[in-house]
């Protein structure tokens, strides 16, 4: 055996000098002082008659005894006639496969490849769900390390103590996440689909929330009327219940709206394609009684035109998911923003306004799937007189 050169002492003792120079451990192990004084350990080998250096690490983060174990691995290698230089660049190479391989990597892929395709409130969804239930127990682990057994552990634990859906709609990520992976090669089996439909994640009964009824509409009106220390709400949430009632909009729609979206001088709201449920732009007449919330509003919020009508300084920016269906809760109204629509619906049809236009405001698939291929019109003029009728409706309500 080789005699060993090296002691800490010496190492620590040892000066740089104007040009670099090396210390001798024997056998080939060598530190190697730079100039500038910075260490590092060097293993020389011969290899088919040709010598050969491999770098192990530097001082002192790699210490003496660490640099004998290495070179000690090493020379075992080149016993069994393998290269220590192709053996460390294949290491390499497989730890970065096993990086790149990791559920959260792939995750974060499988949402940067949909995003553009995907609304907003898709997305948040889609990211929360993987961050709140998924990304903390497996975002370093290799995704083919990940079993069924172990995912229906993490979901159980969500379902278990009441975030029954939250833990239904993980399952549904997951699967998705494991389906993308297959198809870019990195994965064979997808364990969280196997969980579909599994006893230990029922769908919960479901409780419905009814719609807001044509009589409870004034008493609404009322309260949402009110000012002052009298107002039990905040601005943003009475002028967001309010516009939703006058608009019909989808509540994801309205919360994340921007002022460029809106022109009031031809009093319309736009609401582009990427926040629409159907990736398609949609246009709605704003009546009076908008215009002049969205003018309150204006005077309040706006601070340029790529800025939110309902800002908020939470992640999002704007205006919480939860926000007007907890403000209805407050007013009495154990009811939905969705359940508006349903009361625009049935109002607008009682009154023998044209369907089509109805449809058309709530920005549903008009009659059937060849129907909605052929029909070019939006119906917008229509709807500007029957909108203004609605929004003038809603107001009499206050008085009966």
């Amino acid at each position: 055996m080789a005699e060993k050169l090296l002691t800490d002492t010496k190492i620590k003792k040892a000066k740089p000098r104007d040009r670099q120079y090396y210390l001798s451990d024997g056998g080939g192990l060598r530190l190697r002082i730079k100039s500038n004084g910075s260490r590092s350990w060097l293993l020389r080998y011969q290899i088919a008659k040709k010598e050969n250096t491999v770098s192990l690490g530097a001082y002192p983060v790699f210490s003496l005894s660490d640099a004998r174990e290495k070179a000690a691995e090493y020379k075992k290698l080149l016993g069994s006639g393998v290269n220590p230089v192709l053996h460390k660049s294949k290491q390499k190479k497989q730890s970065l496969k096993v990086e790149s391989s990791t559920f959260g990597m792939i995750s974060r892929e499988w949402l940067d490849i949909n995003k553009e395709i995907w609304s907003d409130s898709h997305l948040e969804r889609n990211t929360g769900l993987l961050k709140r239930v998924l990304l903390k127990p497996f975002e370093r682990t290799p995704i083919t390390q990940i079993s069924e057994d172990d995912l229906l552990s993490v979901l159980r634990e969500y379902y278990d103590r009441g975030a029954k859906e939250s833990a239904r709609r993980a399952q549904l990520v997951a699967a998705q996440v494991f389906s993308f992976a297959k198809e870019t090669k990195r994965v064979s089996a997808n364990p969280a689909r196997e969980l579909k439909g599994s006893p230990f994640l029922k769908k919960p009964p479901v409780k419905h929330f009814s719609a807001l009824k044509q009589q409870q509409v004034g008493e609404l009106m009322t309260l949402l009327r009110k000012t002052g220390p009298e107002q039990r709400l905040s601005v943003n949430t009475q002028c967001g219940l309010l516009l939703a009632l006058y608009t019909g909009l989808r509540d994801n729609s309205l919360r994340g709206a921007k002022w460029s979206e809106i022109d009031f001088e031809g009093k319309k709201w736009t609401v582009p394609d990427a926040r629409m449920k159907r990736r398609r732009s949609h246009t709605i007449p704003l009546p009076r009684q908008a215009c002049e919330i969205l003018r309150k509003l204006y005077a309040l919020n706006y601070s340029g035109e790529d800025t939110y009508v309902f800002p908020s300084n939470n992640k999002s920016g704007h205006m919480a998911e939860n926000t007007l269906r907890l403000g209805l809760h407050r007013l009495g109204f154990i009811v939905t923003v969705h359940g508006m629509r349903s009361l625009i619906t049935d109002v607008l049809n009682e009154n023998e306004f044209p369907p089509d236009a109805i449809e058309r405001q709530l920005d549903h698939v008009v009659g059937n799937q060849v129907k909605s291929a052929y029909l070019r019109t939006d119906f917008f003029k229509k709807r500007i007189d029957m909108m203004q009728w609605f929004a003038d409706w809603c107001d009499k309500q206050i008085e009966s």
